[in-house]
């Protein structure tokens, strides 16, 4: 077996750069990181209770109460019972947040697709590839 680091290295710079150069592209409106992508895994995956943000975001209960409390108070979620277990609570994205949120993915993915079209065919199939293989990679 091949020594691998030196890719993993490589792999962790370019994509460090990659995620730090796509929030150069958009404006979070105010909102912290954790904000941010607290409010994304609501968007993707609709209402959650707190404890299943936490767990996704890999942060501790309280950490995501004050989160959610902010963007509760910026109109971005509600709290509604769970229809499941009415002793429970879950959050859901609002109208207001939905559009933030679609305007945060359109803005990062405008300025990706103008830095694309400068690529040739072949190095977009690469991409294209490495899109799959790095999907994959982060599933694990």
């Amino acid at each position: 077996m091949s020594d691998v680091t030196p890719l993993a290295s490589e792999l962790r710079l370019a994509v460090h750069r990659l995620t730090r150069r796509l929030r150069q592209q958009t404006s979070t409106d105010g909102l912290t990181l954790t904000q941010t992508s607290a409010l994304a895994v609501i968007w993707r995956e609709g209402p959650l209770s707190a404890g299943d943000l936490a767990a996704r975001e890999q942060v501790r209960p309280p950490s995501i109460t004050r989160v959610l409390a902010a963007l509760e108070s910026l109109g971005l979620v509600a709290r509604e019972d769970n229809p499941r277990d009415g002793r429970q609570v879950v959050v859901r994205i609002t109208p207001k947040g939905r559009q933030q949120m679609d305007n945060y993915v359109r803005e990062r993915e405008l300025w990706l697709t103008e830095q694309l079209s400068d690529f040739e065919p072949a190095e977009q199939e690469v991409l294209r590839k490495a899109a799959a293989l790095l999907d994959r990679l982060a599933a694990r």
